[in-house]
């Protein structure tokens, strides 16, 4: 029997984006149907025009909390961030309306939510006899096993409360990993590899250019790349954001271009990129990973979950951190990388499957799934 399904996805950043449009694919080639996509939008980051083109379902649009970068656009402000979220609460309150309204129209067997807090609000209110199933990153950090960054203990509490709100009334999390962790029966947690997109899977791999590909969220940094650059004009870079304001390419010079973010002219620079710099968002380096490019993550300054992915793309063998945009320091580390991606790869293809079962059990359709057989660990997890 074929499942109805609404997607609720957090519209900030790219990854839980693409995260949907994956399992999308998935869910429907197996004969499951997705009714409807609620997206929670940030009041300062539009979201990207790809992911609406890439659906036939309707998308609702809902006002989410988001955070509160400082006059540069370079980094968070947590402190200003709860306290501008607090007098959010009745814009809130209508968001949680419009999944209400989404929930009648379509009287889901399952809701599949990609970290959006509303979501857990919104199953504390109404109490669903839905199932729901939870999908992110995001839920390695409640993971026994997970590693996190040495200090931060207000950050990681406060983390950890974000990823247990969004998940409020989940009948199971899908925790998505850069490396394979033993599922947690007694959490409701189930470790799985990332969701990449289909179109990935199907790049050939291989040949690679003689650029950088770089990748800024908060578009402040393009100053910093800029810098970098003007010391060291003979190294060709191309360079992604999402200023609302520019134009689809900016060209600085002959070896400096700025792009507008668009999803598959992004994925064939990554394809053919010598390596890659960026903004530790966890889809971008899982997509690395899985391509065989060696990574540089520089964390968004105050920004603890990218402390804890840089932290993560260290441990799993994929790059290297850093806290700025130097792209000689992957330079450096060009000779020293050595995974080609093949054990990933056929951990992320032999998984897609399982996110199928993992949800249909949560309908209660079928009895839950064996693991997934793990691919061979990288030498520094095995170390760790």
């Amino acid at each position: 029997m074929a499942l109805s399904c609404l997607f609720v996805v957090q519209g900030e950043g790219r990854g839980h984006l693409t995260q949907a449009l994956s399992l999308r694919h998935t869910l429907t080639n197996a004969g499951h149907h997705v009714e409807e996509v609620v997206v929670g939008k940030s009041r300062c980051r539009a979201v990207p025009s790809f992911f609406q083109e890439a659906l036939e379902e309707p998308v609702t649009f809902v006002d989410s909390p988001s955070f509160v970068p400082d006059g540069q656009d370079r980094s968070v402000r947590p402190w200003a961030t709860l306290v501008h979220e607090l007098r959010r609460t009745p814009t809130f309150c209508r968001s949680l309306a419009a999944i209400d309204a989404a929930v009648e129209r379509h009287d889901p067997d399952v809701v599949v939510n990609f970290f959006e807090p509303l979501m857990g609000l919104y199953a504390m209110w109404r109490r669903p006899s839905f199932s729901i199933v939870a999908v992110a990153h995001q839920y390695m950090f409640l993971h026994p096993a997970y590693q996190f960054p040495p200090g931060w203990r207000v950050q990681r509490w406060a983390t950890q409360s974000l990823a247990r709100l969004s998940s409020v009334g989940a009948t199971q999390r899908l925790a998505l990993s850069l490396y394979p962790a033993p599922d947690r029966p007694d959490k409701n947690l189930s470790v799985l590899p990332p969701l990449l997109r289909p179109d990935l899977f199907q790049r050939d791999i291989g040949r690679r250019g003689p650029f950088f590909l770089v990748y800024i969220l908060n578009s402040g940094y393009a100053d910093e790349v800029i810098r970098w650059h003007e010391r060291h004009p003979s190294v060709q870079l191309h360079c992604f954001w999402d200023r609302p304001d520019a134009a689809p390419v900016e060209t600085y010079d002959d070896t400096l271009a700025f792009h507008q973010l668009d999803d598959q002219k992004f994925l064939d620079f990554m394809v053919r990129c010598r390596g890659f710099v960026s903004t530790a968002g966890f889809e971008s380096i899982a997509e690395a990973m899985y391509l065989g490019t060696p990574v540089q993550v520089v964390p968004v300054e105050g920004h603890f979950e990218q402390h804890c992915n840089a932290f993560d793309t260290v441990r799993a063998g994929a790059g290297i951190r850093s806290p700025r945009f130097e792209v000689d320091r992957l330079q450096a580390f060009l000779p020293r990388y050595s995974d080609d991606g093949a054990s990933f790869r056929t951990w992320v293809r032999r998984s897609r499957r399982r996110f199928v079962q993992e949800i249909e059990a949560a309908a209660g359709q079928s009895a839950r799934s064996a693991p997934t057989p793990p691919y061979s660990e990288p030498e520094a997890l095995r170390a760790a």
